[in-house]
């Protein structure tokens, strides 16, 4: 199957009756859309790119705007893949390599670290550049870094390596953004961050179940040759099937076909103010405060990824593949809680008559879910394993945990992308770099902690900031769109 790019305008009365066939469709004197009306309701579009006459939103089938979204997500769904894959075969990796505890860590933490770091650069380059190269680019990157893991002698180069790993596996995880607000209207965002945001949650806890069986049948190189695969999949998938989305681009095309010149449309901010603007999100109190409580539940899911084997084994005797299928309770969670948020987001933003009161904030609400099932997950979890209750009610607790995360992110991320939907990618990269930097902290602060105060008080501390962090929640529905309008 191969999607084309679609037409760029077509303003004709049979475009129009093709497109909404047994819906009714008014039209400005400007041949865009006003309201789109079917038997239950009237929608009434009311951001910028739904009456952008270059936008393929309302051009291109739901089907297709599906399959758009799956190859997308796919290529989100490689970056946390590959950053727990071969987290079961690290003790070959260092035996392979003769090399310390403390260098192979190296290639987990510099992973994350790098994860957040480099959707920075690709947010910009894909709000000048468009979106269809930067996933191409990306991918072919992390397609030859994988191969170059998977032949590697040196841990040195190893290192080296997996940094280029996550560069070219983290474009996803900001462009992917702006692909959603290009396919998608205001009103339907919800669903679709839902399922693209599965794979930064799914991702983490698949790898080790992976990796697990790859090194304990095969060789812990086999992983990355798995890898290579995927990617090489992915890629072809891209290059023949992923249609560029960008309107801007999508525009700067169809004057090089009239004009012969794009040169109207070339950026003309400097590459540092683009690079830089991700920084700049950061400080805004919208960004800042409604991205801390899914922050810190991201961080609080690598706690526990990151001890999850130890404390299994030592506490109920699991062997690596038990350990493994155990990752499933938190996945099971994660996936649900994304995709039903999702859904609550988007219901919330219709549920206003007067379209005029449909804001930003309303998508929020389902969060409240999640600040209630993050605390109960969390203490579920760490005070049955310090009093050694039956692993049934640990690995509840972890689902519990996982649900919380699930439910927490999407409406998040969809809330900053509709807050600033012209630098999506630019502002989810500023998210992005926030959650990774709160997952690469956590694992090194989870065994001094454990060993210390023991597990139960440990996930107690982490379960009274998950409420506190609703706190967050309850001044951005509060005040967010007056900051909003500031800006």
């Amino acid at each position: 199957m191969t999607i084309i790019d679609p037409p760029i305008k077509d303003n004709s009365s049979l475009y129009k009756d093709k497109l909404y066939r047994s819906n009714t469709v008014e039209f400005n004197d400007s041949n865009s859309v006003i309201n789109y009306k079917n038997d239950s309701e009237t929608i009434t579009y009311v951001d910028d790119e739904s009456i952008d006459p270059y936008s393929i939103k309302n051009k291109i089938t739901t089907r297709k705007k599906g399959f758009i979204l799956f190859i997308v997500a796919l290529q989100g769904f490689l970056g946390p893949l590959t950053s727990s894959i071969y987290v079961p075969a690290i003790a070959q990796v260092r035996k392979s390599f003769g090399a310390s505890h403390t260098s192979i860590n190296a290639t987990i933490s510099l992973y994350v670290f790098t994860m957040g770091l480099a959707p920075l650069l690709w947010a910009s380059l894909s709000e000048r550049h468009g979106r269809r190269a930067i996933y191409l680019l990306s991918t072919l990157l992390y397609v030859i870094s994988t191969v170059g893991c998977a032949l590697s002698y040196s841990v040195s180069l190893f290192i080296v390596l997996r940094s280029f790993q996550a560069i070219g596996a983290s474009a996803a995880q900001a462009v992917g953004a702006g692909t959603i607000t290009d396919l998608y209207d205001i009103n339907e965002r919800g669903s679709a961050m839902g399922l693209f945001l599965l794979g930064p949650l799914i991702g983490p806890l698949v790898g080790p179940i992976a990796g697990g069986f790859i090194n304990e049948f095969f060789d812990w190189r086999y992983i990355f040759w798995f890898l290579t695969l995927m990617g090489g999949l992915i890629f072809l998938l891209i290059l023949f099937c992923l249609p560029e989305t960008s309107s801007i681009m999508l525009k700067k095309r169809e004057m090089l076909k009239e004009k012969g010149t794009g040169e109207d449309l070339d950026v003309k901010e400097s590459a540092f103010k683009s690079m830089s603007r991700p920084f700049k999100f950061i400080t805004k109190p919208v960004v800042a405060l409604v991205t801390t409580p899914y922050t810190f539940a991201y961080g609080f899911m690598y706690f526990v990824i990151a001890s999850l084997p130890h404390q299994l084994v030592t506490h109920y005797n699991f062997a690596s593949y038990q350990i493994g299928l155990a990752y499933l309770a938190n996945g099971i969670g994660n996936a649900l809680g994304a995709l039903i948020s999702g859904k609550l987001a988007d219901r919330a933003l219709r549920k206003p008559d007067d379209p005029e009161l449909r804001i930003p904030e309303l998508r929020l609400s389902p969060m409240w879910f999640g600040i209630v099932a993050l605390p109960i997950g969390e203490l579920m979890y760490g005070w049955c394993l310090d009093f050694n209750i039956h692993v049934a009610a640990c690995l509840t607790g972890l689902f519990l945990l996982g649900l919380g995360v699930g439910i927490v992110q999407t409406p998040s991320n969809t809330y900053i992308v509709d807050s600033y939907q012209k630098h999506s990618a630019s502002v989810m990269s500023a998210a992005n770099l926030l959650r990774c930097i709160s997952a690469g902290l956590t694992p090194l602060i989870a065994p001094t902690l454990i060993e210390q105060i023991g597990n139960g008080w440990s996930m107690t501390i982490l379960a009274a900031l998950s409420i506190m962090s609703g706190i967050c929640i309850f001044c951005v529905q509060r005040y967010g769109q007056k900051w909003r309008q500031k800006d």
